[in-house]
């Protein structure tokens, strides 16, 4: 039978690993796990690894805009195929059945996105259903989205605050991944990106990043929560660990604030050349971050 003391020490040992699994937590606002009220754009290229980074790393829950789920099931609904079939002539679910290959992979993304415009159809149905919602019981959002401009940050923007979010909580991560990791990685996935496609993701969120830290005092007009980016190639800037409970973290992962809520951004020019050097060697050749 354990003594008091050693009921004591484990209590302790719990507390402290998990204080030390918040610690590397990114949290907005200063707070972990907010319940109400923010929204996080996890910004990167195809492949960079915005799921893990998701997973393990961000002090947030909160309702995921999965389009990569949207198409699937759009895909396996009779009444889409019927739809598809008149529309384009193309068999949805055929394209669908085979996603390794990119050529497929953009005709499903096209298809979504231009012939049936689910996307937007979706979101304008969780925006009228949060419009309803107290002001005080916004829920968390999370968009997985490459950014790859700022119009998509602005319509992202107006869609929020137009139903009651505050501009002070809406945060971006952008998830900083070796563009030769990113290809390799998408090489392994169930839904394979076209190479160009790919590489044009990541060029695109790179100077996305860039002009928002740019913008200044301007950024206000799109939001003003905090901004962090956080490098994701395996094996250099994290870990994955196994706990002591058989749960799994994060360990030495890297990231930083170029924006704190409520601050302005940091801009490129004054950023650490350690860090603008890094991101450089990530990104696909651009003269940016040089």
């Amino acid at each position: 039978m354990k003594t008091f003391n050693q009921h004591y020490l484990e209590e302790r040992e719990l507390q402290q690993h998990g204080e030390i699994l918040l610690e590397k937590l990114i949290t907005f606002g200063g707070q972990a796990y907010p319940k109400f009220g923010n929204v996080v754009i996890m910004a990167g290229g195809a492949g960079s690894g915005k799921g893990f980074v998701l997973s393990n790393l961000v002090g947030l829950e909160g309702k995921v805009m999965d389009v990569d789920a949207l198409k699937t099931a759009a895909s396996k609904s009779k009444l889409i195929q019927k739809r598809v079939k008149a529309k384009t002539g193309m068999d949805i679910k055929a394209i669908a059945s085979d996603l390794k290959n990119p050529e497929n992979v953009g005709a499903l993304h096209d298809i979504i996105a231009n012939v049936l415009e689910l996307d937007s159809r979706k979101q304008k149905a969780l925006m009228t259903g949060i419009l309803a919602a107290a002001p005080d019981r916004k829920p968390n959002l999370v968009f997985d989205t490459t950014l790859k401009d700022l119009q998509k940050l602005g319509n992202l923007s107006r869609m929020l605050t137009n139903v009651g979010y505050d501009k002070k909580n809406i945060h971006i991560v952008w998830v900083v991944n070796d563009i030769e990791v990113a290809k390799a990685q998408n090489l392994t996935r169930s839904r394979t990106v076209p190479a160009e496609i790919l590489v044009n993701t990541h060029r695109g969120a790179s100077q996305t990043m860039a002009d928002v830290l740019n913008m200044g005092k301007s950024l206000k007009r799109y939001m003003d929560g905090d901004i962090v980016f956080a490098f994701n190639k395996v094996g250099v800037d994290s870990s994955l660990k196994v706990s002591g409970g058989g749960g799994s973290f994060l360990d030495d992962a890297k990231y930083f604030y170029v924006k704190r809520q409520g601050k302005q951004p940091t801009p490129v020019d004054k950023l650490e050349k350690d860090i603008k050097a890094k991101i450089a060697s990530y990104v696909p050749k651009a003269v940016t971050w040089a």
